[in-house]
């Protein structure tokens, strides 16, 4: 596990693959945002043409590592929030 300037805690699978994909959200402030770029990832370039209703082989990825980071960094989303 590592985690980024500001805190975000991530594998080193994800990291890697926001280097290549999306090296902007490392410097992320707060996880929700990192997410919300990710999200966007994976709307744009994640999915099956022409319905665009199943991942394709990118959106698998980026969604595993939408997942790591959302679950890593679950505990301080809660402390956010209170």
């Amino acid at each position: 596990m590592i985690e980024t300037r500001h805190h975000i805690k991530m594998s080193e699978f994800s990291r890697d693959f926001l280097e290549d994909h999306l090296p902007e959200a490392l410097e992320a402030e707060c996880c929700r945002d990192l997410e919300i770029m990710l999200d966007h990832l994976i709307n744009v370039e994640g999915f099956e043409p022409p319905e665009c209703e199943y991942y394709n082989a990118f959106g698998r990825i980026a969604q595993r590592v939408y997942d790591d980071i959302y679950y890593s960094n679950d505990d301080e989303e809660d402390e956010e929030d209170e």
